[in-house]
């Protein structure tokens, strides 16, 4: 089935975050909302034949993850990822973020220290500090928007660590981490005796030549000390079927983490969900495949715009995620007039770079690429309008 990227549609008046929450969030509601990382396109066929189906049942009871669930899981990241999971590994999550945060209750304790990697998503910051961690970041350093891990420092602050919330592929930076650099996170932390907690919900959005690594498939040794968290959210478009995937090969990790669940009564999943899951995993591969194609060139387009008409600002492709992240810093405008610019001036909703390090996000924004390129191209000539009318 060939699928149409470029249809626009509406959702406005669906209760939908990324439109009908712009003014609670930029303060106003006339603009193009390019910020909440969800997708403006209609999600794969088999998708919505599965839920649609269900729905012809009419009967929505109590439900539990059944042997389907596990198979298309184990599948997916065989044939994706060349990832061998068993379905001992496997443990439901409502989310990655929610499943974050069992972790940091489950697994570590008042006061202890936990390690993030900003410029990043920011419920890495309140994982921690929300739950009375201690929180400790290892700033990435760039040169000309090539992301790169301080090793240095984060050997340093693993030393009294009980976790590392890591990021791979990397929102907002779109870094999709080589073997050799994983590698290196993985011998500090084995050396600091430190739990990894692996956000990798973006891992089935890398682009060619770039190739998702799942850092607990280096070796048992490195598996031991992980839990892996992805969903088919981000990559189907369905984070509102609130459905995630845990994965740990530490029966200890696991227990924990279970307990935590069952405390909460949270374990038996969602009904829908688990059906968006299983009908993702099992049959939208095609459309996935399209779907990267066109964001790729959504990409390329907003980076060839910006050399183009306004070379001040700078952006590179991501090598993962669907998400860009803009270099505003030479228009020499402070956080909050930039802020204004683009949101007041430009009328485009774009995420504050301070969202994601009050240090390291100064001076940028991050785009949404997941929407029609119609969108992106009336969204950058507002910015570059803009820009001619009040900063050239």
């Amino acid at each position: 089935m060939q699928y149409n990227f470029d249809e626009i549609i509406d959702r406005r008046n669906t209760n939908c975050d990324k439109y009908d929450a712009c003014e609670q969030v930029f303060g106003r509601s006339d603009i193009l909302p390019l910020w909440v990382a969800d997708m403006d396109f209609k999600v794969a066929q088999p998708i919505v034949d599965a839920l649609l189906a269900r729905t012809e049942h009419r009967i929505f009871g109590y439900s539990f993850l059944g042997q389907s669930y596990f198979e298309s899981i184990i599948n997916w990241q065989k044939r994706r990822n060349d990832w061998n999971i068993k379905k001992e590994w496997i443990m439901y999550c409502p989310g990655v973020v929610p499943g974050l945060n069992f972790s940091v209750q489950s697994l570590t304790e008042t006061s202890d220290k936990i390690v993030i990697m900003p410029p990043v998503y920011r419920p890495f910051f309140t994982a921690a500090t929300d739950n009375n961690r201690v929180l400790a970041v290892n700033n990435l350093k760039h040169n000309n928007l090539d992301y790169f891990i301080d090793f240095d420092d984060l050997d340093e602050k693993l030393k009294d660590a009980k976790m590392l919330i890591f990021c791979n592929p990397h929102n907002p930076v779109g870094r999709v981490w080589r073997r050799d650099e994983l590698e290196k996170i993985a011998e500090l932390c084995l050396k600091h005796k430190v739990i990894i907690l692996s956000d990798e919900v973006h891992s089935d959005l890398v682009f060619a030549p770039h190739r998702h690594i799942s850092i607990a498939t280096l070796s048992e040794e490195i598996a031991d000390i992980c839990i892996t968290f992805f969903a088919p959210s981000k990559t189907f478009n369905i984070a509102g079927l609130v459905s995630g995937v845990a994965v740990t090969s530490n029966k200890k990790l696991h227990d924990k983490y279970c307990a935590c669940l069952k405390r909460l009564h949270i374990d038996q999943g969602n009904l829908y969900g688990m059906i968006g899951l299983e009908a993702a995993y099992n049959n939208g591969e095609d459309w996935l495949n399209q779907l990267l194609e066109y964001v790729f060139e959504n990409a390329k387009f907003v980076v060839d715009f910006f050399e183009k008409n306004i070379p001040q600002i700078k952006t590179k492709h991501p090598e993962g995620t669907y998400l860009q992240w803009i270099d505003f810093r030479a228009l020499n405008l402070c956080q909050r007039d930039l802020v204004d610019f683009v949101v007041n001036k430009a009328k485009v909703g774009l995420n504050n770079g301070t969202v994601f390090s009050e240090t390291e996000g100064v001076g940028f924004m991050r785009l949404n690429l997941a929407c029609p390129r119609a969108i992106i191209g009336k969204a950058l000539n507002q910015i570059l309008s803009a820009y001619n009318q009040q900063l050239r």
